[in-house]
């Protein structure tokens, strides 16, 4: 049977090696945002015998998920890997191409979970913003780039305490409108966004901000999940800034130090505004993620 214990920073090294030889990289499952969440889901891993590693959360939303490393390796015995899990256990977000290799298996149930899936964007796409489909983002950018007196800078280290400042404003802003559950979530998003300024060069996070008379009113934080693949973990703005929001994307991505094939910005939870908005960017594929039960 598994051995499931704490995720600690000590395994950073073995646990990016297992996340790189996996053929799907979700940005849900970068050791970043598995420690950067850790206190509102707190995260066990084991490793198999058959060198894979599989995890799982507590916190609000318990479940069981993985596998991390090459899945698709051949001599694996899928048969010997699940008996691990007793009947009647869910595995959370199995990619499709794990699902077709195990699909034949009697005693298995899947369930599509489209409130997970992943949206994945051209950054040439987004970059450009050319043609009919894209037309409201590009009036919103350029409705922004003409309408204020605006810097876009870098992020760097001395940003750091700003950038809390303009979070604490911004979330308190947004409270207003939340019930107690949202509200909790994002004080869990604040401390998210803590490990990410307190471990930037670790992960080498790459940022961008937005400021008006010398006031940030937007920011970007992102990592590379690979060569091809950026994943934005944060993006914020003050909506009362017209177009502020398509402004950090389009001047974020368009400053890159370097060039991406595709751009992460991650699942919408199944909430009806952030499905839009994310709609609203033409993905160009869906990272889609199943629910596996063992009966």
């Amino acid at each position: 049977m598994l051995e499931f214990r704490p995720l600690q920073w000590q395994d950073k090294e073995i646990f990016t090696r297992y996340y790189s030889d996996s053929p799907v990289h979700y940005a849900e499952y970068s050791f970043f945002c598995l420690w950067a969440w850790r206190h509102a889901y707190p995260i066990e891993i084991a490793f198999s015998k058959q060198n894979l590693l599989w995890f799982r959360s507590g916190g609000v939303i318990p479940g069981m998920f993985g596998p991390l490393g090459n899945w698709r390796d051949n001599n694996i015995n899928w048969d010997n890997e699940l008996s691990q899990f007793e009947r009647g256990s869910v595995i959370y977000d199995v990619p499709a191409d794990l699902k077709n290799l195990l699909d034949s298996r009697e005693n298995l149930r899947f369930l599509n979970d489209r409130d997970q899936h992943e949206y994945i964007y051209s950054s040439k796409d987004l970059i450009s913003l050319k043609g009919k489909a894209f037309a409201h983002k590009r009036n919103r950018v350029r409705a922004f780039l003409d309408g204020y007196e605006w810097d876009y800078f870098p992020i760097k280290r001395e940003d750091f305490d700003s950038i809390m400042e303009f979070q604490e404003k911004w979330r308190i802003h947004r409270d207003a409108t939340l019930n107690q559950d949202e509200a909790d979530s994002l004080l869990d998003e604040d401390e998210a966004i803590k490990e990410a300024l307190n471990h930037w060069d670790e992960f080498n996070f790459i940022g961008g901000l937005i400021k008006i008379e010398d006031k940030i009113i937007a920011y970007t934080i992102a990592q590379e999940l690979d060569e091809q693949n950026l994943d934005v973990c944060f993006e914020k703005a003050f909506a009362e800034y017209a177009g502020s929001y398509q402004a950090i994307n389009y001047l974020f991505l368009k400053n890159l130090p370097k060039t991406y094939l595709y751009i992460n910005r991650e699942e919408d939870m199944g909430e009806p505004g952030l499905r839009e908005a994310k709609l609203s960017y033409n993905p160009v594929l869906m990272l889609e993620k199943y629910q596996l039960e063992i009966l």
